[in-house]
């Protein structure tokens, strides 16, 4: 009887192209109702994948009686592998001779007949040489990966709606806020996962996608990363593992199947081959250039899909968000809120240090409790753990602005800031000038004008200091013998109105072009002084939040099928490079 086997690729970067075989069946006719894969990166820095993949083989067409499946390595023990086919084990497991690096499932009396409806799954532990090092620019010690399920040929699968679930599950001990997804190519459900959290156990963090609109045969790119802490260091591989062609399929046999063979992979090779190094290079210059344009875009493009209403209740600093205003700003502002809030003092000016209040007040958000904690880390741990925050609170942001209208809502608290200037702007006294603009500091700041507009409102009078002021400028906190007042302390403040607190009290001064000075030079040279480079200090909370999707070289190659009595056809050895993410090969099928 005429065997007939399903070509399954699992490829961690496109390096390969693969063309089908001269002599192939053509009377494979399938869908694939539910594919589902899982990827497991070990504590040992190998992988583990498990593949579920359900088939309905159509009426009329050729039995399904093999499934070979490719591997992104060699470094694999065949004698591992488990795998059922509608719940029978399969014990015919044995290497591919069809596709490099890959294993052959025969299914024997379990083949999946004309019309009927099988499920194929494979358990493949301990899978070496996939993890690479993260050379991008916005991370330090990270390591990187990235992976494409299965796919096969359109003429032979016809799916349309295939229900599709691919989870990454990084290694035990990566913190939530370590691990980083990329948003997957061509994958036609949404690009942030549909769930994400810990693994049973609770010491793994899992990301996970779902579609009911796939197919089986488009390629599908997932890809992750973690500090590299995590596994050991000699399993990170520098360069790819080479791999070798497909091995000649037993049945093509004779002088001249062989000389054909010979001259059909070298075509593929070298015919295709510069085709591959122009395409390669075009994506990686473009994924380049589109980097530096969107350095400083950390949000992510969903928040930009326009949805109805305004967003109240949220706070200046996540406005700022919204906003997508500078870092260093948004910082500022969440010193300032801190302080206000009395939850530290700034002990020293450059660089930055704090001493954070114990007990911290009740009323923090929760941005502010991480960005006070950030300053109990060490220096060298800082930054990290800053950067950490803004992409939990770009996530936060995100989140809450769902269904809602970007546009309307920034129109709302761009008026809110309007009208907090206005109050400042058109105060009676400079008592109670300097009361409102304490009291709209952070919607104050929303202007994009706010340096010079606080220049001009309080040079030439004096300025009544706020009374958090004394935790902000150590300088001018030992001026008044170093004590720190707080908000019980405060004097009412008069407005000269009738019926309004206060009645002549004093409150300290300093002239309004060193206040000027003071929050606009000194808050903006802390913020520098915790961010370094800003560009470089967004660019990394950009890659997390508003990651460049992951290209790809080529689309070329797909899961194939051939007959038992043997085909001409043959692939290339591959060749994978890449920026940032893992690079290993899987063989093509003849």
């Amino acid at each position: 009887m005429k065997k007939f086997r399903l070509f399954l690729l699992s490829l961690f970067i496109i390096g390969l192209f693969t063309l089908p075989g001269a002599v192939i069946a053509q009377d494979l006719r399938f869908e694939v109702p539910a594919s589902e894969v899982e990827v497991y990166v070990e504590e040992d820095g190998s992988l583990s994948l498990w593949y579920y993949i359900e088939f309905q083989n159509r009426t009329g067409a050729a039995p399904i009686d093999y499934v070979d499946i490719g591997m992104p390595t060699s470094a694999y023990n065949l004698n591992n592998i488990e795998a059922t086919v509608d719940g029978q084990a399969i014990t015919d497991i044995e290497s591919s001779p069809y596709v490099t690096n890959g294993f052959a499932l025969g299914l024997g009396n379990n083949a999946i007949q004309p019309g009927q409806l099988g499920a194929v799954t494979a358990w493949i532990p301990g899978v070496q040489n996939v993890l690479r090092p993260y050379d991008g620019a916005d991370r330090e010690n990270y390591v990187s990966f990235q992976f494409s399920p299965n796919w096969f040929g359109p003429e032979y699968d016809k799916s349309t709606n295939t229900e599709y679930r691919v989870t990454i599950i990084l290694p035990p001990g990566v913190g939530n806020e370590e691990g980083v997804y990329y948003y997957p190519n061509n994958w036609p459900g949404p690009d942030e996962p549909d769930d994400i959290g810990f693994t049973a156990e609770g010491d793994r963090v899992y990301y996970s996608w779902f579609t009911d609109n796939a197919d089986a045969h488009t390629q599908y790119i997932f890809g992750g990363a973690f500090p590299s802490q995590y596994v050991p260091e000699d399993s990170i591989v520098t360069k790819p593992e080479p791999s070798s062609p497909s091995e000649p399929s037993g049945s093509v046999t004779g002088f001249i199947p062989a000389i054909l063979g010979i001259l059909g992979q070298n075509f593929c090779c070298f015919g295709f081959g510069l085709f591959f190094i122009a395409i390669f290079g075009f994506s990686i210059y473009q994924g380049t250039v589109g980097a530096q344009k969107r350095k400083m875009s950390y949000l992510p493009p969903k928040m930009k899909i326009e949805g109805n209403g305004i967003k109240r209740g949220l706070t200046a600093v996540e406005a700022a968000i919204l906003m997508e205003q500078p870092m260093d700003k948004i910082l500022t502002m969440i010193l300032f809120g801190v302080l206000k809030k009395e939850a530290a003092i700034v002990t020293q000016e450059d660089p930055l240090e704090l001493e954070v209040s114990d007990p911290i007040p009740e009323d923090l958000h929760l941005y502010e409790k991480q960005f006070l904690d950030a300053f109990k880390q060490p220096e060298k741990l800082r930054r990290t753990a800053i950067q950490n925050m803004m992409v939990s609170l770009v996530t936060s942001v995100t989140g809450k602005m769902k269904g809602f209208s970007r546009k309307e809502t920034i129109a709302y608290y761009e008026d809110i800031m309007r009208r907090a200037w206005t109050m400042v702007e058109e105060s009676e006294t400079p008592e109670v000038k300097s009361e409102n603009y304490n009291q709209t500091l952070e919607w104050a700041m929303l202007d994009d004008d706010y340096q010079e507009r606080t220049r001009r409102t309080f040079t030439g009078g004096p300025v009544f200091v706020p009374i958090w002021w004394p935790r902000y400028s150590p300088s001018y906190r030992r001026s008044i013998g170093g004590g720190v007042p707080t908000t019980a302390s405060r004097p009412a403040v008069s407005t000269g109105k009738p019926g309004s607190s206060g009645g002549g009290v004093t409150l300290p001064s300093i002239p309004g072009s060193t206040f000027a000075a003071n929050v606009i030079n000194g808050a903006t040279g802390m913020a520098a002084g915790v961010v370094g480079n800003l560009t470089s200090f967004t660019d990394r909370i950009t890659s997390r939040t508003n990651p460049i999707p992951v290209s790809t070289s080529t689309k070329s190659g797909s899961g194939g099928f051939r007959g038992g009595g043997g085909g001409g056809g043959s692939s290339c050895a591959c060749a994978c490079a890449c920026a940032g993410c893992a690079c290993a090969c899987a063989g093509g099928g003849r």
